[in-house]
């Protein structure tokens, strides 16, 4: 087999291997100026960002959604529309970005954060169930990288103990659990667009459901603390403004129309690209549920081993595939592990009432490892054609073959 790049050998991929990121065409355009011509700038007067989150809730087997700023103020909004607020507590999983949790404490609740599947990286409901307490409000359950939680387990764990259960679906566009999109399952459903999501305006989010009452006590706070249908300065509650533009909304309808037909080559090349690696010892895909019809696939996680490879530490791993052209994210750190939870850096959203964790010795073993021990690629590559996709099973067979010979001129500490 030939030599990776790393020690010299031509690169599987260059630049214009993968497709790039965000795509956008004529539709975007098409929608943009319509926009610009109504003069019709901000949801008030507009209809695209409403018409948007209305057909992207359907899309994912809601009944309705309302169109916010971003995935963050959507986990917020939602929290409050449940009632959880001062003194309350909310199980979140460490696998999972920082917005997950920070939004628990916007609303000054406390994140009590679990550990989660070693082979999906999702919430591990043994433990979520296990840190339910008499504060315990909800329970935030995160489909990473598009692998959807065990909603089997969850959504009558939630039921049988009083619980809302809110699906952080923010890299779950379009993935299906037994025949239903995420997001329908809990009491609300939150979506993020931003810039890398699988539909994006740069920045946007969703909030879906099929609980009006809930979804209208969403966007009330996230309307000034407005009530839909009354005088425009009644302010029925405390709130704040988390309303996307008409702007995000008419090219989130354009993203949404080519989005199925993007939907399907990523899960399909998910697959195939799944089953190539299996054949690598030392790696293996994310596991993929047989109850999902379908994953997202925000980006394609996979497990690493490092004694399959020389002992070969994952930055290093990484920094081969990359030298091969591969696109490459970072996967999170665990929540345990941020100088934010450790540190309790809170202010200014935390009032003295609220319980206190202590979260400096919080050991999360499950999620620290599998920061340490997976790689995240970048969605995009799922985009290209099925031959260049498998190329980066090509570059990893490679890898592992000559990683004696990595290890020997480049050995540990030499620019890992």
């Amino acid at each position: 087999m030939s030599l990776p790049a790393l020690l010299g050998g031509v690169p599987v991929a260059d630049a214009d291997t993968y497709p790039s990121w965000p795509q956008w065409g004529e539709r975007e355009r098409e929608e943009l100026l319509a926009t610009l011509d109504s003069g019709a700038w901000w949801t008030g007067d507009g209809q695209r960002a409403f018409r948007f989150a209305r057909d992207f809730a359907r899309y994912q087997g809601a009944s309705a959604g309302y169109p916010f700023t971003n995935g963050t103020q959507t986990l917020e909004a939602a929290l409050v529309a449940c009632g959880v607020g001062e003194g309350d507590e909310v199980i979140v999983p460490g696998m999972t970005f920082v917005a997950s949790a920070s939004a628990v404490l916007a609303v000054n609740a406390t994140p009590v954060i679990v550990d989660v599947d070693p082979d999906t990286l999702c919430i591990d409901p043994v433990a979520a169930e296990a840190a339910i307490g008499e504060r315990t409000r909800a329970i935030i359950a995160v489909h990473v990288a598009g692998a959807v939680c065990d909603l089997d387990l969850l959504v009558p764990l939630c039921e049988r103990r009083g619980l809302h259960l809110i699906e952080d679906c923010a890299h779950a566009h379009g993935s299906q659990w037994r025949g239903r999109g995420v997001g329908s399952y809990g009491s609300l459903g939150s979506f993020s667009m931003q810039q890398g999501k699988l539909m994006t305006a740069g920045e946007g989010g969703a909030l879906i459901g099929n609980d009006q009452q809930l979804l209208d006590a969403a966007w009330n706070y996230a309307d000034c603390g407005r009530e839909r249908g009354r005088w425009f300065y009644h302010h029925a509650t405390i709130g704040s403004n988390f309303r996307m533009t008409e702007w995000q909304g008419a090219v989130l309808l354009a993203q949404l129309e080519r989005f199925p037909e993007q939907h399907a080559v990523r899960n399909a090349n998910a697959i195939a690209l799944g089953e190539a690696l299996a054949q690598i010892p030392g790696l293996r895909a994310q596991k993929r549920d047989e109850r999902m019809d379908s994953q997202g696939n925000y980006c394609f996680v996979v497990h690493y081993d490092p004694g399959e490879f020389a002992a070969m530490p994952l930055r290093r791993f990484e920094e081969a595939l990359y030298a091969d052209g591969v696109p490459l994210g970072v996967s999170y750190p665990s929540l345990s592990d941020l100088d934010v939870f450790r540190n309790r850096n809170f202010a200014p959203t935390r009032r003295a009432s609220a319980p206190a964790l202590d979260y400096a010795n919080l050991h999360l073993p499950v999620a620290e490892h599998a920061a340490a021990s997976t790689v995240w690629m970048e969605h995009r590559l799922l985009l290209a054609d099925r031959d260049r996709v498998l190329r980066v099973a090509h570059a990893a067979a490679r890898i592992h073959e000559h990683a004696a010979a990595i290890m020997e001129k480049m050995p540990i500490g030499a620019g890992a």
